[in-house]
């Protein structure tokens, strides 16, 4: 048996989780949460110096003593990333559609597509004759930082990945993977307000914006931009089933999570509110079970949960 390390580098601290691996079984073991040994630039944040830091305050906070961890898994904020929906027409032969997504993605990117490593994930939608693809691209300078950072623990790296896509992973699961019509999940966090989609299952898009003020946080501001948000994707969905789309549920998760908040949301859209708690349908160790935490602080770490799930 040996133990997996998962990390969510977030815009307000670091979550973590630690996973025994048991025959390809997860078994969570332990979650914690640590501050930056420096301000959060995400310009600066895979800096050398930074790495330096961040390395040294991993090792004291997590890594002393713990003799057995093995395996790494990283997320990140979305918009260290870029997320793309890129349709392909059906008929079209491998090379014809890497190239149509080499073109359409370097649309999008601010540096040279060859400075990015790119992909093109499962999730899928299926649209008359042609196949709409979600495709990740990550700054191939954020994904070496990543890597020696990994070989600076001793670790070895499985998976780098997006905050909203593990989180859909956490949902998937708490949801045992029944997850049908349109589907909301929002990151209320203290500085960033992050929605994802996900249509009968499958992951669609994400966007984020930053928070700068508590009024915005407390106030019909989030409201308003939650709302505005739902409204926006139940048109698209509409135009292209060509029928009406109403949200199914809306999920929660972040550090800011209130009564208040949640009794907002139910009130005003007139939909089912849950806070996203990562830990249900999972197993867990002896020890954790007799420090849980309470329903309020489980979606901190949704992310961190999620990251490791996502094997």
């Amino acid at each position: 048996m040996h133990a997996h390390l998962g990390l969510a580098f977030c815009v307000e601290s670091i979550k973590y989780t630690r996973f025994l691996n048991s025959d390809q079984k997860f078994i969570l073991d332990h979650i914690g949460s640590i501050s930056y040994p420096f301000a959060y630039n995400e310009t600066e944040l895979f800096r050398d110096e930074n790495i330096s830091l961040l390395v040294n305050l991993l090792k004291s906070e997590i890594l002393t003593g713990q003799d057995d961890f093995k395996d790494l898994s990283v997320s990140i904020e979305s918009n260290l990333a870029t997320m793309k929906r890129i349709a392909l027409p059906d008929n079209l032969d491998k090379q014809d559609e890497n190239d149509q997504i080499a073109w359409d993605l370097s649309q999008s990117l601010i540096e040279p597509l060859d400075q990015y490593v790119y992909f093109k994930t499962i999730n899928r939608f299926d649209n008359d004759n042609y196949t709409d693809f979600l495709i990740i691209a990550i700054r191939k300078k954020i994904i070496e930082a990543i890597k020696k950072t990994s070989d600076l623990l001793g670790l070895n790296l499985v998976d780098i990945s997006i905050n909203p896509l593990v989180a859909e992973i956490a949902l998937r699961n708490y949801l045992k993977n029944e997850v049908d019509g349109l589907i909301a999940i929002f990151k209320i966090a203290r500085k960033r307000l992050e929605s994802a989609f996900l249509w009968n299952g499958n992951y669609y898009t994400s966007h984020y914006e930053r928070l700068l003020s508590e009024n915005e946080l407390h106030g019909n501001d989030l409201l308003t931009k939650i709302k505005s948000k739902i409204k926006q994707m139940e048109n698209l969905f509409e135009q292209m089933i060509h029928k009406q789309i109403k949200i199914e549920q809306i999920f929660l998760y972040g550090d800011m999570i209130d009564e208040k908040v949640i009794n907002s949301i139910k009130k005003n859209i007139s939909v089912d509110v849950f806070r996203l708690n990562p830990f249900e349908n999972i197993d867990k160790s002896e020890k954790l079970l007799t420090a849980l935490p309470t329903p309020e602080e489980s979606t901190r770490y949704v992310e961190s949960i999620g990251v490791v799930l996502d094997q």
